[in-house]
């Protein structure tokens, strides 16, 4: 289940930040779907979250501090690259986004590296 998720986490931040990077690249702000889509991306970091510690007990190898560290840091990420690419009506908006949600891509990675 943990590595499906990461799949669909890994897969679906870097789809929001080529998104974004496009945005930023044709000189447009950040609109309704890249604020719908920061949404989701916290949802599923949230859904990330709860399979994580319910099944952490099954992983006794696994150092939760460093684990959850970075899952929280991704999870404070997330809505303040939103929060500043929705309000900065210009084209570094979006490139804020796209470099967050890149940046979260490479935490779960890491975070998947620190699971197994």
């Amino acid at each position: 289940m943990i590595q499906e998720l990461t799949i669909v986490l890994i897969g679906y931040s870097l789809l929001l930040a080529a998104v974004s990077l496009i945005l930023a690249l044709r000189n447009r702000a950040a609109g309704r779907v890249t604020l719908v889509g920061t949404a989701v991306l916290l949802v599923l970091l949230l859904v990330q979250m709860v399979v994580s510690i319910v099944v952490w007990g099954q992983s006794p190898d696994t150092d939760g501090i460093l684990f959850f560290g970075y899952l929280l840091t991704a999870l404070l990420v997330v809505p303040l690259t939103g929060a500043w690419a929705y309000a900065e009506l210009t084209r570094w908006g979006p490139a804020v986004l796209a470099a967050g949600a890149a940046t979260v891509a490479v935490m779960i990675v890491r975070m998947d590296q620190i699971w197994l």
